[in-house]
């Protein structure tokens, strides 16, 4: 679901930034672009301890990270290293968050169950399960979750472009600040 992840994430990029950039003329949706994969680190770190057998002290499977301690702690981490880029820190905190959940959500409407979104608070697994994934593009990727999410993230471009104009791929972009002209 890696495609589809990268998908939905940029859908909503480009609504929070034109929330983010009415408000506070800073768009650091990018962030949430940067940050959908996350929660799937925990393939890598199986695929490696299945590989080497060392490294790791506890065995990793696929879903461990899924949750909202991992959201929490890696948003709070990432919010302070971004600080030292010039992004601040409530910036990096909400955009983080954000990227995150989407990718818990978007795993939530695939799967029923899904993951233990909610741990340490409960081990319940939870999910929707509304959208069947079935990866039938090349192997990697549902023909469905795809094509809603490119629809998605079309009506997102369009929304965006309707309300702003073509000028906020440039701060869209370059995760920049509005000029003083007036909006």
């Amino acid at each position: 679901m890696f495609i589809e992840h990268l998908i939905y994430s940029a859908a909503l990029a480009i609504i929070v930034g034109m929330i983010f950039s009415r408000f506070t003329g800073r768009d650091p949706s990018w962030i949430i672009i940067a940050v959908a994969f996350v929660p799937d680190i925990d393939v890598i770190l199986q695929r490696m301890h299945m590989l080497t057998r060392i490294g790791f002290p506890l065995v990793i499977r696929h879903g461990d990270l899924h949750n909202i301690l991992l959201l929490i702690v890696f948003s709070l981490l990432l919010a302070a290293f971004l600080v030292f880029f010039g992004i601040r820190f409530i910036d990096g905190l909400i955009c983080s968050a954000i990227g995150i959940a989407a990718h818990m959500f978007e795993d939530a409407l695939v799967f029923n169950p899904a993951y233990a979104f909610l741990w340490p608070i409960t081990s319940q697994k939870f999910g929707i399960g509304i959208m069947q994934e079935t990866r039938d593009i090349f192997g990697i990727a549902s023909s469905t979750v795809l094509l809603i999410g490119i629809i998605l993230l079309a009506g997102s471009v369009l929304l965006r472009t309707f309300i702003e104009g073509t000028g906020w791929w440039r701060m869209f972009l370059h995760g920049g600040r509005k000029g003083t002209e007036s909006s």
